[in-house]
């Protein structure tokens, strides 16, 4: 990806999120309500000024509990530049809408929780960042990382939830443009807990991938498939960013 301008993959297969420039004068650009990527979206590269609303990192916790991580320690955690050899992390500054449409049927609403980043239980803080190969890509090599912190066994219950939908849901309605099926993947042998599935709407496919480690969720997005093909993210985007989520959780 080049300079500081970055595509907006939206998690999942809708842009159900704000994007908000960082610094004074920056503004909301808005949710795209579509099925593809919203391309141009401006935002600063990773390293720049630091949000002044942007909570301080938390005290350790207790001998022998999860530490939870805070806003400043989940950037930290995300992939950057250098990070993964022949890919660049971008961090994105984007703002979770308050508005969650309800699924049909309701089971299926943890998927689409996870799809929009609107996770319940609520997070405790949350970071975002893009992941295109050196030297740009179209907007189907693109992944989008969500990095999540939950106080008590609040990423535990995400998982559980997940994978408890997974095993009725393969069809529903809510705020994708279009119905989507849902088929639950092999998990991927990552962090403490992994799950992976696919979801198909408007023609579009895309694999998704959760992994908890510790007290943090990591949601991965690849960019919308197109032609009747399905969007996956590489292994070694997958791989890089959990081994730095694990350095930074201890």
């Amino acid at each position: 990806m080049r300079g500081s301008n970055a595509v907006l993959v939206a998690l999942g297969l809708s842009a159900a999120l704000a994007v908000t420039a960082c610094g004074s004068g920056g503004t909301a650009a808005g949710p795209t309500g579509s099925g593809t990527p919203a391309v141009g979206a401006s935002v600063p590269a990773a390293g720049g000024p630091a949000e002044a609303t942007s909570p301080a990192a938390r005290p350790p916790a207790p001998a022998g509990s999860t530490r939870v991580l805070g806003k400043a320690e989940l950037r930290t955690a995300l992939v950057g530049p250098g990070d993964i050899k022949g890919w660049t992390g971008m961090e994105m500054p984007i703002e979770i809408g308050k508005t969650q449409l309800s699924t049909r049927p309701a089971d299926c609403q943890p998927i689409d929780n996870i799809r929009t980043g609107k996770i319940k239980p609520e997070s405790a803080a949350y970071a975002f960042t893009t992941v295109g190969p050196d030297g740009g890509g179209s907007p189907t090599a693109l992944t989008q990382i969500m990095l999540a912190s939950f106080d008590g066994g609040g990423a535990q219950q995400v998982l559980a939830d997940l994978r408890t939908a997974l095993t009725t849901c393969t069809r529903y309605e809510g705020s994708i443009p279009k119905p989507g099926t849902v088929a639950a993947l092999p998990a991927p042998k990552l962090g403490e807990e992994a799950l992976s599935y696919s979801l198909t709407s408007d023609g579009k496919t895309q694999e998704l991938t959760v992994v908890r480690q510790g007290s943090v969720v990591a949601v991965f997005s690849p960019g919308a498939g197109s032609g009747g093909t399905t969007a996956k993210v590489p292994q070694e985007v997958l791989a890089g960013q959990m081994a730095k989520v694990r350095t930074t959780v201890g």
